[in-house]
């Protein structure tokens, strides 16, 4: 059982609890404590308590909100800490990226802390671990708190679940291959999902499916997707996208591969220095409404509204007509 200690400030951090202990408590309603504290570099571990976060709110009925910390203010983070629910009898609060808060809020948060008001439950995360800001180790000694870190034991244990979530039916070795070239548990995660749109009902993945995965390592190129994507071809866009996936291939560059596309079919004397494959051409409107959808997907990053590994996704249903960044969860 995770248990939050209390402390008073400057107290060092509680030792912090594995992340899949924590992740049982937060999902099951009654078992949640009143703070909780997802720190570390890990994106996949603090998605999963999140994910496990808003599946209890929703098992309890819990009213929920979620706090940017760039974006919260004193005045607003006390509001948030002391309103009413009118339409539940819980609430529960997600404050992200909390190593950029307000100092006001930083102190509001210890001393509501110190003393937390029944039927409110919060979770806060961030990247940095407790160590590395006073605030977040003073949090961590009055929170149960979650080392999101990714440990050589997690792989297969994870892996195993991954697949399973993804509804897939691979032999082990298959399994174990794809696990290891993924690098990370949330490369793992984005390529199982990418996986199980080449699998048949049956969740088996067909073998000439698996081998461009397998080779995706010598193959990949990020401009090859995003011509495939503007194209509409789905097949060789999906392609590709797995085995971008497996080389762990960053958000910015699929961003800055779409956008010099469209920079080039409006600029064609200044881009004529990009070599490689040649992207399509498109018509003045049609490369403005590119650079648009790239900037709103590069904004909805920011604002923490797209994760990293979702980009790609977001891109691919812009350009293909789809809903887009705008309308994406």
């Amino acid at each position: 059982m995770v248990k939050p200690r209390r402390a008073g400030a400057g107290a060092r951090p509680s030792a912090a609890a594995k992340p899949e202990s924590l992740e049982k408590l937060l999902g099951e309603p009654g078992t949640t404590p009143p703070l909780s504290l997802a720190a570390g570099p890990s994106q996949y571990w603090r998605d999963r308590l999140v994910a496990a976060f808003r599946q209890g709110a929703d098992a309890e009925e819990a009213e929920f909100l979620r706090i940017e910390g760039d974006d919260m203010d004193a005045e607003s983070l006390a509001g948030a800490l002391h309103a009413l629910s009118l339409f539940a009898t819980s609430r529960r609060i997600w404050i992200r990226e909390a190593g950029k808060i307000q100092k006001a809020c930083e102190e509001l948060l210890l001393s509501w802390a110190d003393t937390p008001a029944p039927g409110l439950t919060i979770l806060v995360t961030t990247s940095r671990e407790p160590a590395e800001l006073k605030f977040l180790a003073a949090l961590a000694a009055r929170a149960a708190t979650a080392a999101c870190v990714e440990r050589p034991a997690d792989v297969r244990r994870e892996a195993a679940r991954l697949f399973a979530e993804a509804g897939l039916r691979l032999p082990a070795d298959a399994q174990e291959a794809l696990a290891a070239r993924a690098g990370s548990l949330l490369a793992l995660r984005v390529e199982c999902e990418k996986l199980a749109l080449l699998a048949d009902g049956r969740g088996a993945l067909p073998a000439s499916a698996f081998d461009a995965v397998a080779a995706g390592r010598t193959v990949a190129s990020v401009e090859r997707w995003a011509a495939a994507a503007m194209r509409g071809d789905a097949a060789a866009t999906r392609a590709e996208a797995a085995a971008l996936d497996a080389e762990g291939a960053s958000a910015g560059t699929a961003l800055w591969a779409v956008a010099s596309i469209a920079l080039a079919s409006l600029e064609p004397q200044s881009f004529a220095y990009r070599r490689g494959p040649a992207g399509p051409s498109l018509s003045p409107a049609r490369a403005r409404a590119v650079l648009d959808a790239v900037y709103r997907a590069d904004r909805g990053m920011k604002r923490g509204e797209i994760r990293d590994a979702q980009i790609r996704d977001v891109l691919e249903r812009t350009l293909s007509g789809g809903t887009g960044a705008r309308n994406h969860e």
